[in-house]
C-alpha cells in the first residue's frame, strides 16, 4: 500500500492570542518524533523562481510527494517569493519530518538575481528554523559530486545518474535534483547521522536554474 503525506494540522490558538514560538517549535517537534507510528521522512529541495522542486521519500526511499512549481515573472519580487511560499510552507508540518536537504545558490551567479535567489533561501531557513525542522545547504557541486562522482556534471548526465544509481527516471532536471537532495538526507540518517550534518560551505558551481 502507497504511504500517503500525512500534514500536522494548524497549531490551535490559546484563549488569550497566539500560540508562542517556543512552544510551537516544541508541540510540531513532539508531533515529528513519532518513530513507532510512521517511518522518518526525508526532503529534497531545489529552489528556483521558475522551477522549484520537491520530493518527499520515506525511510525506504520511496517517493511520497513530489511538486514541480513556479512563480508569475510578470510580477514584482516580493509578490514572486510570497507565491512561491504558499507552495512550499507545507514541509515543516510534515509527519514524522527528520530532515531537509536544500541546493544552495550558486556562487557564479551576478546582478540582481543574486539578491533574489539570496531573498528565498532565507526565507526557507527561516521559516525551518522556527520550526526546529533540521536542514542542510548542500551547494551545487557537492551535489552533483554525491550522484555523478564529478562536481561539474552537466544536466542531462545528472538525469542519466539519477536513474542508473536509484531506478528513477526523471524528465525534469530540477526533480532530478530534489529527489537526489532526499536521497543525501536519507543516507546520513542510514549512516547513523540522526542529526543532520554542518551545512555545507558552498563553491563555483553552475548558474541557479
Amino acid at each position: 500500500m502507497v504511504k500517503k503525506l500525512e500534514i500536522i494540522k494548524p497549531v490551535s490558538k490559546k484563549k488569550l492570542g497566539v500560540v508562542g514560538a517556543k512552544e510551537l517549535v516544541k508541540e510540531t517537534k513532539e508531533k515529528r518524533d513519532c518513530k513507532v507510528l510512521r517511518d522518518p521522512m526525508f526532503v529534497g529541495m531545489d529552489p528556483s523562481f521558475n522551477g522549484f522542486a520537491i520530493v518527499v521519500l520515506d525511510k525506504d526511499a520511496n517517493i511520497i510527494e513530489q511538486k514541480l512549481f513556479g512563480s508569475d515573472s510578470k510580477t514584482e519580487t516580493e509578490d514572486r517569493l510570497m507565491e512561491l511560499e504558499k507552495e512550499f510552507s507545507f514541509i515543516p508540518n510534515i509527519v514524522c519530518l527528520h530532515s531537509v536537504c536544500i541546493e544552495g545558490p550558486s556562487y557564479a551567479s551576478q546582478g540582481a538575481f543574486v539578491l533574489q535567489m539570496g531573498a528565498l533561501h532565507f526565507i526557507i531557513r527561516i521559516m525551518l528554523k522556527k520550526r526546529g525542522v533540521n536542514y542542510k545547504i548542500v551547494a551545487p557541486g557537492t551535489l552533483k559530486k554525491f550522484v555523478t562522482g564529478k562536481g561539474n556534471a552537466k544536466k542531462d548526465l545528472m538525469l542519466l545518474k539519477v536513474y542508473k544509481k536509484w531506478g528513477v527516471e526523471f524528465d525534469n532536471d530540477n526533480l532530478a535534483d530534489a529527489y537526489s537532495l532526499a536521497r543525501l538526507a536519507l543516507e546520513d540518517y542510514d549512516n547513523g547521522n540522526k542529526q543532520v550534518p554542518e551545512q555545507d560551505s558552498g563553491g563555483k558551481g553552475d548558474k541557479q536554474k
